[in-house]
């Protein structure tokens, strides 16, 4: 409602002006659980959790990694060998006992309610009746009841009101006004922590959801392999809930064809080396752990389509080259190199491939706002997000200004869905909530004043909507950090992760203890498959390498034999002149070098029996020779045995 979007648009704005963003309003909460239940290792999952038992609040692994880092510049918090830890003492919010009080302070007006309408027509003899009643009317009057405790004003009569029960509350809170000031208090602390409740859920962003409605998100091979849950299932909930944020914000989330054959591949790839006990991949890693089988992986292999259709991802076809939109894919693979060390070179070509597919799918638009980047692909790799940042900036001088990258983070994507559309915010607070959120966030009578002023000048302004909540919602101070998580050098801190180190270590003191021949063998079969795959990777290349050189080669004899053309065209000109002008001295000086060019060009053509279209042909042929040779120099690498690429024929 407009009232909620209200309160809530103006307790965010003054918090916002003495320094805070909406972040800030989670700090109470991890503090507590750090102080009850004080974590040995510290982990953005473990808050998460421990905050979804301990107050039912859904927060994204992404956004209390945020709250960590900032928690940690003020408190005794520190990173230690991959995990935050506590060095020192906390001071304890104390919401636990606060909240107590709250709830007694709601209990009370609440059954208070009750027995004041039992001399009524119609009286509160159910207690969810009368929250749900209360709730009502702190949703449309909560401002007047605000103005009533801090300068005295009345509370509105609604008499009129064709709504028995919101008329019932109002006559209660005008009686407490006039007649018992202490329960007038415990009223007062209702509605301040429905105004609190609903800035800290914010119900009135559930209706706003049509932000990615333009907008395809496009998801890289780690981010599918973690959604099948392959390597676990910390990794997955996450990506499931990226979806579900994303889809609530009606955008369509789907992965190109070849991302979904390299997810293939990787699985396959997971199932061969399965039994190999060097096999280190963290689908190897997670189906040791879970007890899936070789046979397992497979299957999953045959059933990808399905089980992506399931999770609603749409399998697009990956576009085609367009020249216009194409991008220098070798100064990119020198930036990505620089980024990520690939142990599959393959696995670069198709995070190149589909860098370039989102820039033929943005056809030269320049993205104001993620809202408006029509396609972009979503990746758990910072440091692939980070390479095709540098690349943007570089790209940019030819192509204008891009204020989107082509590549976004998981967690900065998440995060800024979590913002616009939070996650468990689609129904009114509670009277539990209301007592948490009074208790966690409960302002001085100086602030209640200054959300009075702000409420004001809004109300002066007018045209108040939940978009302008939104906006400030997502404000630059919060938005700053998220892109630094996203392209910064700090990885989320997850259990999945802290448990994937305990693993490697525990699995390299076992390999020491293998013996020499199991490690021999190991060896030996991965050199193998390892061999497969680089001469895969150098079958691309010489391919790439060997039809740039025909195509260069081609153009050159295509002019070579236009200007053949022209010549033998006009030597008939040259011809036609000297018999138009009989001989003429201008005819002559015009017509003879022309002619006798032509007549060599034609005696050597009569005499080897070579034509136009032959000597194209052999010309091609030589450059493509020699622009081979060029690239096999420049490059290393010889082309000249690769047979399969010289059994290619070359169609006219």
């Amino acid at each position: 409602m407009l009232t909620d979007t209200l309160t809530s648009l103006a307790i965010l704005k003054v918090n916002i002006d003495q320094g805070k963003d909406y972040l800030d309003y989670l700090r109470p909460f991890i503090l507590q659980v750090l102080v009850e239940e004080k974590p040995d290792e510290i982990s953005d999952t473990v808050i998460s959790n421990l905050i979804r038992a301990r107050f039912g609040l859904e927060i994204p692994d992404g956004t209390v990694h945020i709250v960590l880092r900032r928690l940690s510049r003020a408190y005794p918090i520190k990173r230690e060998r991959g995990v935050y830890r506590i060095t020192g003492h906390i001071p304890d919010p104390g919401i636990s006992a606060k909240q107590v009080e709250a709830k007694r302070h709601v209990d009370a007006v609440v059954n208070g309610l009750m027995e004041f309408s039992s001399g009524s027509l119609k009286p509160f003899s159910d207690r969810d009746r009368t929250e749900a009643s209360i709730r009502t009317f702190l949703a449309n009057f909560n401002v007047s009841c605000l103005r009533a405790y801090r300068r005295g004003t009345a509370i509105p009569d609604l008499t009129d009101q064709q709504d028995t029960d919101i008329v019932l509350v109002s006559k209660y809170a005008i009686h407490l006004q006039k007649t018992n000031p202490e329960r007038f208090d415990s009223f007062m602390i209702m509605v301040q922590g429905h105004m609190l409740a609903n800035a800290l859920l914010c119900p009135d962003l559930s209706h706003v959801s049509d932000h990615y409605k333009q907008v395809a998100f496009y998801l890289d091979t780690p981010l599918l392999v973690q959604l099948l849950g392959l390597e676990g299932n910390a990794k997955q909930d996450a990506v499931t809930q990226l979806l579900r944020l994303l889809k609530n914000l009606d955008g369509k989330v789907q992965a190109f064809s070849h991302s979904r054959d390299e997810l293939r591949g990787v699985i396959q790839a997971a199932a061969m080396n399965l039994e190999i006990p060097d096999g280190k991949s963290p689908v190897v890693i997670e189906a040791r752990r879970s007890g899936t089988t070789k046979s397992d992986l497979l299957l999953v292999t045959e059933q990808v389509d399905n089980h992506l259709n399931k999770a609603g991802i749409e399998i697009t076809t990956t576009p085609r080259y367009t020249e216009s939109y194409q991008i220098d894919e070798q100064t990119f693979e020198d930036i990505l190199a620089d980024e990520v060390s690939y142990s599959n070179p393959r696995a670069m070509l198709n995070d190149i491939n589909s860098v370039r597919s989102i820039y033929v799918l943005r056809k030269n638009l320049s993205p104001p706002s993620l809202e408006k980047s029509r396609a972009v692909l979503v990746t758990s790799n910072t440091g692939f997000a980070d390479a095709a940042w540098r690349y943007e900036q570089q790209f940019q001088n030819n192509r204008g200004p891009r204020e989107v990258s082509t590549v976004i983070g998981d967690l900065t994507l998440a995060n800024l869905a979590w913002l616009k559309a939070p996650l468990g915010a689609t129904t009114l607070p509670s009277s539990e909530i209301i007592a948490l959120a009074y208790a966690a966030l409960e302002p001085s009578r100086t602030l209640l004043d200054k959300y009075l002023a702000e409420i004001d000048r809004l109300e002066q302004q007018g045209d108040i909507s939940p978009r302008d909540h939104q906006l400030l919602r997502s404000s630059p101070m919060a938005y700053d950090e998220l892109v630094a998580l996203t392209l910064g050098d700090e990885t989320t801190l997850t259990e999945e992760t802290v448990k994937e180190t305990l693993d490697r270590i525990s699995r390299e003191i076992k390999e020491e203890e293998s013996g020499m021949l199991v490690a021999e063998q190991s060896a030996h079969r991965i050199t193998q498959e390892k061999l497969k795959e680089s001469l895969q990777f150098n079958r691309d290349v010489r391919e790439r390498i060997y039809w740039q050189c025909h195509r260069r080669a081609a153009l050159w004899a295509n002019v070579a034999a236009v200007l053949i053309g022209v010549l033998l065209i006009g030597d008939l000109v040259a011809g036609f002149m000297v018999w138009i002008f009989n001989g003429t001295y201008i005819a002559l000086a015009v017509a003879s070098p022309i002619a006798i060019v032509a007549g060599i060009l034609t005696l050597v053509s009569r005499w080897f029996g070579i034509s136009v279209m032959e000597f194209r042909r052999r010309v091609r042929e030589w450059l493509f020779d020699r622009f081979r040779k060029q690239q096999s120099n420049t490059t290393g690498i010889e082309l000249r045995g690769d047979t399969a690429i010289q059994n290619e024929q070359i169609r006219e």
